[in-house]
């Protein structure tokens, strides 16, 4: 039985990420994948024998193009309208790039649904161009060729979206970046008075908590909390606070309605940090910081249950 990848939970960059991982797979590890922004009608391209495409007895050889069309919508096709006309875009490059030498097979990737006949249509409709060959890549592949290497998944860190709770993490991670600057460039400092000891341990016993990991939060983290509390209060971050707010609603919500709550919340905010960290570059050498936003909104009750009002947030 294969898994479900759920692919329209990744974000553009991130889907792009995955097909170029694919290709170094099925293609070689000579594909060439180009940085964000204007392509000229491709994301990566291969040049030479492929290593496994369309399979080990009869690869493909020449110049390779490759596309990432990704979509947030988990019931999208490639029947809909929006990727006949992403294709359509894409004519003008398409021509370009053959009459230069640069494409002889040109390969689309997208997280959709492809209807045998619409997909025929396609693919014939690009062939017409003037390429070699060209083939029209969707879920059921995808989902073929992650199951039996895996590893590109994990690898990427996106075996994070197949967990109990799934929520946007951009938010969180550019207020963390922004936090972590202020911090390093000296505006914001450690309140060592922080430390003090603040009883909740009626709140830890209603969220089962444990007195370990509460002692974790109060050794560890306890001492940001009023640095945050001034960063998020800042006029000028209200954009930040704005996405730290968004997020803690998020998570709040997501626990709420889950079919399986965790166990505890030391399981619960366990997995929310890694769901955060796991593959995020962008938190690179700052991961720590994740934790710390992480226990501040459940010590300020942004989620987690109030002890005083037995209300679950």
């Amino acid at each position: 039985m294969h898994r479900t990848f759920p692919f329209h939970d990744l974000g553009d960059d991130e889907f792009q990420s995955l097909v170029s991982a694919i290709c170094h797979e099925i293609l070689g590890i000579g594909t060439l994948v180009f940085s964000k922004g204007k392509d000229g009608g491709r994301d990566a391209k291969f040049s030479g024998t492929a290593q496994n495409f369309p399979d080990k007895q009869s690869p493909l050889k020449g110049n390779f193009i490759i596309q990432a069309k990704h979509t947030g919508k988990p019931v999208a096709s490639c029947s809909d309208s929006d990727f006949g006309k992403a294709l359509a875009d894409e004519k003008e490059n398409i021509l370009e790039l053959i009459a230069n030498g640069e494409l002889d097979f040109y390969l689309v990737f997208t997280n959709r649904k492809i209807p045998a006949d619409d997909a025929v249509a396609k693919v014939e409709a690009l062939k017409a161009l003037g390429c070699k060959d060209a083939y029209l890549i969707g879920i059921p592949q995808l989902r073929e060729w992650l199951t039996l290497h895996p590893e590109i998944w994990s690898k990427l860190g996106y075996d994070r979206f197949e967990g109990p709770i799934k929520f946007d993490v951009d938010d969180i991670t550019t207020v963390i970046s922004q936090f972590h600057a202020e911090m390093k460039s000296g505006e914001l400092e450690i309140c060592a008075a922080n430390l003090n000891y603040v009883a909740k341990s009626e709140k830890n016993k209603i969220n089962k908590l444990s007195d370990e990991y509460w002692s974790e939060v109060r050794t560890r983290s306890l001492q940001y909390f009023k640095a945050i509390e001034e960063f998020l209060k800042n006029p000028r971050n209200l954009d930040f606070k704005d996405m730290y707010e968004d997020t803690a609603d998020e998570i709040r919500r997501k626990l709420l309605t889950m079919d399986v709550p965790f166990k505890s919340f030391d399981d619960a905010l366990t997995f929310i940090i890694d769901f955060v960290t796991k593959g995020n570059t962008q938190l690179k050498n700052r991961r720590r910081f994740a934790t710390v936003f992480l226990h501040y909104m459940y010590y300020t009750c942004d989620i987690g249950q109030h002890a005083d009002t037995d209300q679950a947030h």
